[in-house]
């Protein structure tokens, strides 16, 4: 009796472990029950996921063929990163209310290409399309990421298949939202997106002016780097395909490779002129281009690879680039180049965002906010840091160009200044050589001219009594004849030397030919009587002089003076012809005597 009893247990229970066995678990999961209370619902934990082998699979197929669906029940389930083949979800939606609900399914990722969405019915289906790879025109709503109505009856239950097609990838956790909520989500991240390509735009059309002013190419290199990371991520956002590019198609994703690509590269370019490797790092420097040349060859990859690839060559460049960069930069640091420091915090900051991003990617980190936006988190506060930097630069720059100009301006003024030293000293040189007797160093003809004519002037003002003397040498002409005429220039010079030691301040002593010389003196008071004047003048020049050779020789001198004091038609002509007539009365006088005293002898 217990034996039967036991047996039937048994057979009871592997029924009923059949039984379990046999209900499909895995589409089991319990319906969304919706409420117009709660604006927002997470669609995952009553969701369920099957990636399909054959991409051409219908609805139909998937219904005809009873396909088991893996349940999820967080958002991080939905990530599956770079994976093979299409993925279909699977949910249930009920509306508990007796009135009719209209929501919106949202799916967080904006870069997936192709995303359709099937609403099954108790009387009717429908279809709708979105996705980056989608036209515009075509899909259910005109919006950046993949999002569809959905419109619920008074306690109806629907079920919403999802077919999910994407080169990127798959990161396909999705909410259902409140067309309220939607919007005013929707509000908010375009305001922190323009907020953010603002600042990519104007930081590179800033940093493009600065390198046509101060060609500077570090400028040009920062903009460059902006440009294609820019570009990168409106197409990674959406953005470029719903404004500028729906006509792209699948070739989204390609260019979202080309810009982060091009971006690395020109970040390699930027690193080097920003830290100057080439003179401080020259190892890095060659470190650099060497992974450069590589960027270019990812680049030439991206652009002939299929995009699957393409996609995984840009994780794996912009990864390693921010990593490079970011220890080149502390080396750099360590060496205590300048900007170092900033630049390695600045990309250390890109660098933890580039690495949430290509994580996320490959599917190793859970898909939420920060991982999603976590290369434009980074990049936006990387490129600030960088804008920072550079501002630092052209203010460096700015104050070594002023410094540089201030140098010029100084040496210029020395310059200047010194030649107008010479200018001063050469037109001095000159009007000695235009006054003065090459000979003796007494005034010539011009300058005796020019000296009268002022001595002159100041007479007709002052009223005071002027002098000519005109100074004949005696005796000169047998000193050339006997020694020579190196011998009579030195009579010369010594003859002058002492006329100019006779003379007062303020007299101008002239020679006006071969050995005569005229002063011109101003100021004559009474007691200065010219008799005296001659007399010592007479004394000085008949002193013997000792010529070079050892010989000694005098000269003797006939004076012929002329005077004025404030006649108006006084001039240097009259006043040398009365001068003149004065000498020869003199040697006149001096030639009887010479006689006479001869015939008494």
């Amino acid at each position: 009796m217990h034996a039967q009893r036991l047996t039937a247990g048994v057979y009871t229970g592997l029924l009923l472990l059949i039984a379990v066995l046999s209900v499909p678990w895995a589409q089991a999961s319990s319906p969304l029950s919706t409420s117009p209370d709660q604006a927002s619902h997470s669609l995952a934990p009553y969701s369920g996921f099957w990636h399909a082998d054959e991409p051409s699979l219908t609805i139909n197929d998937i219904l005809a063929q009873s396909i088991t669906f893996t349940p999820t029940h967080h958002a991080e389930d939905l990530n599956f990163g770079y994976t093979r083949g299409d993925v279909w979800l699977r949910t249930q939606v009920y509306n508990d209310s007796p009135q009719p609900q209209r929501w919106m399914v949202e799916f967080e990722y904006p870069f997936l290409d192709y995303v359709t969405l099937y609403t099954l019915r108790q009387q009717l289906s429908s279809v709708q399309r979105s996705g980056s790879a989608v036209p515009v025109e075509q899909r259910a709503l005109a919006h950046r990421q993949a999002v569809f109505p959905l419109e619920l009856a008074a306690f109806e239950t629907v079920t919403l298949y999802t077919h999910v097609a994407a080169s990127g990838s798959k990161m396909l956790s999705y909410n259902l939202l409140t067309p309220e909520r939607f919007y005013t989500q929707n509000d908010r991240h375009n305001f922190w997106l323009a907020t953010y390509f603002g600042m990519l735009l104007a930081m590179g059309l800033y940093n493009l002016l600065l390198f046509f002013g101060l060609k500077e190419r570090v400028f040009l290199y920062y903009s460059l780097f902006v440009a294609g990371f820019g570009l990168a991520i409106l197409a990674f956002n959406g953005i470029g395909t719903l404004m500028f590019w729906s006509f792209l198609a699948e070739n989204t994703s390609r260019l979202v490779a080309l810009g982060f690509t091009f971006a690395s590269a020109m970040a390699t370019l930027f690193a080097q002129s920003f830290l100057n490797t080439e003179d401080y790092c020259p190892r890095w420097h060659q470190v650099l281009n060497t992974f450069r040349s590589y960027c270019w060859l990812a680049v030439i990859a991206s652009l002939l690879l299929p995009i699957p690839s393409a996609l995984h060559i840009m994780d794996v460049t912009g990864f390693m680039a921010a990593l490079l960069l970011l220890i080149c930069g502390s080396y750099c640091s360590l060496r205590r180049i300048p900007s170092a420091r900033l630049f390695v915090f600045a990309w250390s900051l890109f660098l933890l965002g580039a690495g949430v991003f290509a994580l996320r990617n490959l599917g190793i980190l859970p898909a939420n906010f920060i991982t999603l936006h976590g290369i434009q988190i980074g990049s936006a506060l990387e490129m600030l840091l960088l804008s920072f930097a550079l501002a630092s630069r052209f203010n460096k720059l700015k104050r070594q160009k002023e410094r540089a100009q201030a140098a010029m301006l100084a040496a210029l003024k020395k310059q200047e200044a010194m030649l107008e030293q010479k200018v001063a000293a050469r037109t001095k040189a000159l009007e000695h050589l235009a006054n003065c007797d090459m000979l003796t160093g007494l005034l010539n003809r011009h300058g005796l001219a020019r000296c009268t004519e002022e001595a002159l002037e100041r007479n007709r003002r002052n009223g005071h009594r002027l002098a000519l003397l005109m100074l004949d040498l005696d005796r000169f002409k047998p000193i050339n004849d006997c020694y020579g005429h190196e011998a009579g220039d030195f009579v010369l010079q010594q003859i002058a030397n002492r006329i100019a030691h006779m003379a007062r301040t303020g007299d101008h002593c002239a020679r006006f030919g071969g050995d005569e010389f005229i002063i011109i003196m101003e100021n004559i008071e009474p007691h200065d009587t010219l008799e005296n004047i001659q007399a010592r003048i007479d004394e000085a020049i008949r002193s013997p002089i000792k010529l070079p050779c050892g010989e000694r020789v005098s000269v003797s001198v006939s004076v012929g003076v002329s005077t004025c004091q404030g006649t108006e038609d006084a001039t240097l002509e009259s006043l040398l012809r009365e001068a003149d007539s004065h000498m020869y009365a003199v040697k006149s006088r001096q030639a009887t005597a010479c006689y006479r005293y001869g015939s008494t002898n």
